[in-house]
């Protein structure tokens, strides 16, 4: 089925991050299509390419050349998931934009029940949330102990069983636009923001097609930058950790003096306590440097404003912004 074409200005975009997943990209536009077309004419569907390995770019090019709705870019390397997105809501026109993974498990079918909800409600935001998610074990785990983590350093809360997958109205993504900082985290900076906010309860699919692309490696190091960048509570709990050290310092001092003249310590004692104070001091103050100057690489990386993004190729004829 061949959509009509787009308008000038789509009551809708759906802005799809693609990455190793080309299997399922032809199902993926045929439910979209059908979905969409169930309550509007009028959409736009975004395919970025973030440097795919396998052949996506070449299917997102026959899907754009056979819907004049779709909109495809490829980005000149693999940036990630959330500079993607990213990518892809800045092209995004429609009233409201909805955003979902490639692989399925966001269901296209879940979008009229997401815009439906947020209209009715008078949201400007609604996640979808994974009341049953079909995800490994370990990844949930993960994914939840993440959350907790940030949420008691202070960071934006955020409820484990929503992602990415959600509908956002377009006065949200003129805000999201002008956050531009290098680590992205896409929930989350919708959380910061604001506005009015929802959930609504989605089914969550299981994945059919490949595998997920992050390892647990790359997991841990996102979700280390995320901390790092939404919370500075790792730096004011160093600096307690120092206080109570020099308050424990002094305190042991004191003890050890009273000790010593009390019960006569030899010298030997006397240069184990030294030896083990200094090895416990150079550790903690190795750590402290090292966590200062994870924070002082961030600032290093936003301070070049570096594009979050290069595009290599644009193809399809669907709205952009004007």
């Amino acid at each position: 089925m061949i959509a009509a074409p787009a308008p000038a200005r789509p009551s809708i975009s759906v802005v799809i991050p693609v990455y190793g997943c080309a299997e399922c990209l032809p199902e993926l536009h045929r439910r979209l299509t059908t979905a969409l077309t169930s309550f509007t004419a009028d959409y736009q569907i975004i395919l970025v390419n973030d440097h795919s390995p396998d052949n996506s770019w070449s299917l997102v090019e026959g899907l754009a050349a056979h819907d004049p709705c779709v909109l495809g870019l490829s980005l000149s390397r693999n940036f990630g998931q959330h500079a993607a997105i990213t990518a892809g809501l800045d092209r995004a026109s429609g009233e409201w934009v909805v955003v979902m993974d490639c692989d399925l498990q966001d269901m296209p079918e879940e979008i009229p029940n997401l815009y439906e909800y947020a209209r009715s409600q008078g949201l400007d935001v609604v996640f979808g949330r994974r009341a049953d998610r079909q995800d490994t074990a370990t990844k949930q785990w993960g994914g939840q102990a993440f959350h907790r983590v940030l949420g008691w350093l202070g960071g934006p809360r955020q409820d484990p069983a929503t992602g990415n997958f959600g509908i956002f109205h377009q006065r949200v993504v003129a805000g999201l636009r002008l956050l531009r900082e290098p680590t992205r985290a896409f929930p989350l900076q919708v959380r910061w923001l604001g506005f009015r906010q929802g959930a609504l309860d989605v089914q969550h699919a299981a994945r059919t097609h490949g595998k997920s692309s992050y390892r647990f490696s790359q997991l841990v190091r996102m979700a280390f930058n995320i901390i790092l960048a939404y919370s500075d509570k790792p730096l004011r709990l160093l600096v307690k950790l120092g206080t109570g050290i020099v308050v424990t310092t002094l305190l042991g001092g004191v003890v050890l003096t009273t000790w010593r003249w009390s019960a006569g310590w030899g010298t030997r004692s006397w240069v184990v306590a030294v030896l083990l104070s200094l090895w416990l001091l150079g550790g903690l103050m190795l750590a402290g440097l090292g966590l200062v100057g994870l924070y002082v690489g961030r600032t290093f990386e936003g301070v070049k404003n570096r594009p979050l993004y290069v595009v290599r190729e644009e193809v399809g004829t669907a709205a952009e912004i004007s």
